[in-house]
């Protein structure tokens, strides 16, 4: 495979319903805030990404609605209000979601063979579903990191311990949504921290009123307010992830 002029992150849910869309959102805007150039993919047909980066609730177009259509994918690109550039997956009809499967495997990368990357310093965010396996695509293949977004309850930590071998040095994890106050969060958590290898671990998304607050104006927790404690947190986590895709220095 020829060298990539970018950063590939993916990021999954261990399973369904662990804020994986949002993880991905906050992280981009947060990367954008921070001076690299963020191109950011919907890959979930529930088509949420855009309720976070500002597009209206009413908007349609998107990358796979356009792949479907036969018709030209670029032109379904979007930018924030930040400079984050993001692909939302577009509103397919039920009865036009088979034909997802029709897509060439590896269209993803397809796509990303044919941008030109101006910065060394990009990095491509996908949202890929928790129904989706990557063990079967060049984006396992080709991406730098993979973030596992999990919760500190007990469906996801014991997924967590039933896909323990499955893991690659690529993977990464990120817990959301922890709640401190919450008693068997707190212990899951114990739980966490001594049974895993923590440098595996990105960091933790605190749980506050601001996210749904952030949701309801269609903004980011980042765009929302920079000194919420969850804002914070994704900039940690930014700083983290930019230090392990370029080293220290960023570059």
């Amino acid at each position: 495979m020829a060298t990539k002029d970018y950063k590939l992150v993916i990021v999954q849910g261990i399973k369904g319903g662990v804020g994986t869309t949002t993880v991905t959102a906050n992280l981009a805007v947060s990367l954008t805030k921070i001076g690299y150039k963020v191109l950011t993919f919907d890959g979930c047909t529930s088509n949420n990404l855009q309720l976070h980066l500002g597009m209206g609730v009413d908007r349609t177009e998107g990358l796979h609605k356009n792949l479907i259509n036969q018709q030209p994918w670029i032109d379904t690109c979007f930018e924030d209000k930040n400079g984050t550039v993001f692909f939302p997956f577009g509103k397919v009809a039920n009865s036009d979601l088979c034909k997802l499967n029709a897509l060439e495997p590896d269209y993803l990368i397809n796509i990303l063979n044919q941008i030109d990357f101006e910065s060394q310093s990009s990095i491509v965010l996908v949202d890929y579903p928790a129904y989706l396996s990557l063990s079967d695509t060049a984006l396992s293949l080709a991406c730098d990191i993979k973030i596992n977004v999990s919760t500190c309850e007990v469906a996801s930590y014991s997924r967590l311990l039933q896909s323990l071998d499955s893991y690659s040095e690529k993977d990464m994890f990120v817990l959301n949504r922890y709640n401190p106050e919450s008693k068997l969060e707190s212990d899951i958590r114990t739980l966490i921290s001594s049974e895993f290898d923590q440098s595996r671990f990105l960091g933790v998304i605190f749980e506050d009123e601001f996210i749904h607050q952030a949701l309801a104006q269609n903004t980011s927790i980042v765009d929302l307010n920079e000194y919420y404690k969850s804002s914070k947190d994704f900039y940690h986590l930014s700083m983290k992830l930019s230090s392990l895709l370029f080293g220290p220095s960023g570059e």
